[in-house]
């Protein structure tokens, strides 16, 4: 099985290139599959080059934050501008909240589309990332930053209208398109022949008992466990795409999924199933992270804000993965590494033991000296 996997691309226009570049290289590279794991939305998310020794604030103030409204929601740019001051009446904020509301229709139904337009070229699944959860709705961070206005600002305005539903209708748009092209996977399971994906969803940045919203994300996670679990008989792979946080550890370089639920279900699934793979977005990475550990094979991703870099995963009775850099037209296959028996004391020396070509990569994204490579 040949999978692509997308992530935190945040930014429509690089949406639109990795999809025009996927359309191109999709037969010439097999592709069975696409997952896109999480966080379609959020433009004010969006870097320059690969991020990495970039001013950030400067390029997001030189961007058209006008035009970048007008192409994601048409006939929305004007009516939205003049945010209501403190002080004006109800009416003109009940009005504005309908505005920011169909904002917000706009911006998922655009999601939506994007998500039909890849399942053309192949099956596509979704796992979804925090900046579509229906518990943050960070897209009115989104707003906020292309409106140059306060993001509480513009919550205290929605709140006056209705908006909770949309995502509800979001995934049932997905739900009703024939489910051999594009499917939902956030906290599901889909078995492709003896291949079982799931999708650890990204409701909440968080999992555990911190607050309703941590709790709601480990409990999906712990129900996804149980999932899988009543599901390796009819699997010999297993594919794990995870949206939510975690910490990364510096030495050795790896990762550590901050749910409970999730450390549980690694261990508990040691010696079973030859093949299996955790697949973690991680949107500050400036290269791909492939090792193994607890007989699991890590990625830790690259990702589409970053220059829209993604990634192309075999899973087979190998395990292998591409670094894919549609901008300069680049595909790299990684090497892979035990966590436990390589040392690796500097980023370069780990960076080596994925790139055969590691210096040529640094160069090529300037990140030397960058800890997150």
């Amino acid at each position: 099985m040949r999978i692509a996997v997308l992530s935190d691309i945040h930014s429509q226009d690089k949406f639109e290139f990795i999809r025009g570049y996927l359309q191109k290289k999709a037969p010439e590279w097999k592709i069975d599959l696409i997952v896109v794991n999480g966080d379609i939305l959020g433009e004010n998310e969006s870097r320059e080059g690969y991020g990495y020794k970039h001013d950030h604030g400067k390029y997001l103030s030189a961007l058209d934050r006008k035009g970048i409204l007008g192409k994601l929601a048409p006939g929305l740019a004007d009516k939205l501008a003049s945010v209501p001051k403190e002080g004006a009446s109800d009416s003109e904020k009940l009005e504005y909240s309908l505005l920011i509301k169909e904002y917000i229709r706009a911006r998922y139904s655009l999601a939506y589309q994007d998500l039909r337009q890849l399942s053309l070229i192949s099956k596509t699944l979704y796992n979804v990332g925090t900046y579509e959860s229906p518990l943050l709705y960070n897209v009115f961070r989104e707003l906020a930053f292309l409106l140059s206005a306060e993001e509480q600002e513009i919550r205290k305005l929605a709140i006056l209208s209705d908006y909770r539903d949309i995502f509800k209708d979001f995934l049932s748009q997905i739900k009703s398109e024939n489910p051999k092209q594009l499917a939902y996977i956030g906290g599901q399971t889909v078995l492709i022949g003896d291949l079982l994906i799931a999708g650890i969803p990204g409701f909440n940045p968080s999992s555990g008992p911190q607050d309703a919203a941590s709790e709601f994300q480990e409990n999906t996670a712990l129900e996804l466990s149980m999932s899988i679990k009543r599901q390796l008989s009819y699997a010999a792979k297993l594919v794990i795409f995870n949206q939510t946080q975690g910490r990364l550890r510096k030495d050795p370089f790896a990762f550590r999924p901050q749910s409970q639920a999730i450390r549980g279900l690694i261990e508990d699934l040691s010696g079973k199933l030859k093949t299996k793979v955790f697949y973690q977005s991680y949107h500050h990475l400036m290269t791909t992270h492939l090792y193994q550990a607890s007989d699991f094979h890590f990625i830790l991703s690259n990702s589409a804000c970053n220059n829209c870099l993604f990634n192309i995963l075999d899973v087979g009775q190998k395990v292998g993965c591409y670094d894919v850099d549609p901008v300069l037209g680049k595909l790299r296959l990684l090497n892979t590494y035990k966590d436990n028996v390589e040392e690796h004391e500097t980023p370069e020396k780990r960076l080596s033991l994925n790139y055969a070509d590691y210096k040529e990569v640094i160069k090529e994204r300037s990140i030397e000296g960058c800890y997150y490579m």
